[in-house]
């Protein structure tokens, strides 16, 4: 596909998601499109920035979920494929009040190409 095809269904996909306000998914495109700029040379800071952001208010919505749901505390899930600095975090276990003031998620460093995919679950 070339560059200008796929530029165009990124932004496409931002519509969408911005539309549906679909924080998490929004911020993934925006880690995908600087992703783009990289391979091609360019500057994707300003992108990868939006993304970090646009994940980690979606990070937020779940968690004052679990506030409203009376969870106190948390566990990091993260996924066969994370990075190395993710899976440093699997299984590690927070309090609610923890993971308010810390904000351990989403991983600011994470190395995959849409961004940190770690969640957050009960802690049993």
């Amino acid at each position: 596909m070339n560059s200008d095809k796929q530029w165009k269904y990124l932004n496409q996909d931002l519509q969408k998601y911005i539309k549906e306000n679909n924080l998490y998914s929004l911020g993934g495109t925006y880690y995908e499109m600087a992703e783009f700029l990289k391979s091609e040379g360019k500057d994707d800071s300003k992108l990868r920035d939006l993304g970090y952001k646009m994940k980690a208010k979606a990070v937020n919505e779940h968690l004052t979920n679990y506030k409203n749901l009376d969870v106190s505390n948390l566990e990091i899930i993260t996924t066969e494929n994370s990075c190395p600095v993710c899976k440093k975090l699997n299984s590690k276990t927070f309090s609610l009040k923890e993971v308010l003031s810390s904000s351990p998620l989403p991983v600011r460093e994470c190395s995959f190409f849409c961004g940190c995919r770690c969640v957050y679950g009960p802690a049993v």
